[in-house]
């Protein structure tokens, strides 16, 4: 059985893990163990759970699930490339903070950094009619207002980052009650992974990333 440890930045995301992820993994000899990190957005703090982790389970792997917003410039790479388009700037950040975990001393071929653009509500996009069908069953809310944000992207992942525009903030704009851990978690169950996947391709490549795991048995590559 390969294991998989996964840093998680809060209770949504452990809850996503252990609702979806697990049972979906299990199914092909791959077992994952979530931690909540409660504080995604402060570098050091992920960096020594990351650091740790590794030291105290050598023979697992380790990742990251991490909302690219509220990042800020002590995560590496993200000066440099702040800029940049979404997909561009997660993936320099992911690269980076592997090179700094390396830099620690540690063996980072266990080690897959993943962020994801730009926060967990972006997932909840890839079915805009589901995400509308379970927040109006307590709340109004006018039709197809989900879907022409969707609409208005590429992608889920594309939604952008702003502190007024972000995902969650855009849900909060139109039900003001909406809870990520009990609703965010609920929709994406409803939504399944099969779309979400084909909806948000960094998410995607991120879970084939550890889908490969299985094939190695457990050694390094």
């Amino acid at each position: 059985m390969i294991r998989v440890n996964i840093i998680c930045e809060g209770p949504t995301e452990e809850l996503f893990v252990n609702k979806l992820l697990y049972p979906y993994f299990i199914l092909k000899s791959i077992h994952v163990t979530p931690r909540n990190l409660g504080t995604g957005n402060k570098y050091g703090r992920l960096r020594y759970n990351i650091i740790q982790w590794m030291k105290q389970d050598p023979t697992a792997w380790v990742t990251t699930l991490i909302d690219l917003y509220g990042m800020n410039r002590h995560f590496p790479g993200y000066n440099d490339h702040k800029h940049k388009p979404g997909p561009d700037k997660v993936k320099a950040v992911e690269a980076a903070v592997k090179v700094d975990i390396e830099k620690a001393g540690m063996d980072t071929r266990r080690f897959i950094p993943y962020f994801q653009l730009h926060e967990f509500e972006s997932l909840l996009f890839s079915e805009p009619g589901i995400l509308e069908d379970w927040l109006s069953l307590d709340h109004k809310i006018q039709p197809d207002n989900f879907q022409k944000i969707r609409d208005g992207f590429d992608t889920p992942e594309d939604i952008n980052d702003n502190p007024q525009t972000a995902p969650s903030k855009r849900i909060l704009a139109i039900v003001p009650s909406y809870n990520k851990v009990t609703d965010g978690v609920l929709i994406a169950e409803d939504i399944g992974l099969s779309k979400i996947r084909q909806a948000c391709p960094h998410f995607n490549a991120w879970m084939e990333q550890l889908e490969v795991l299985a094939l190695y048995k457990g050694a390094i590559y």
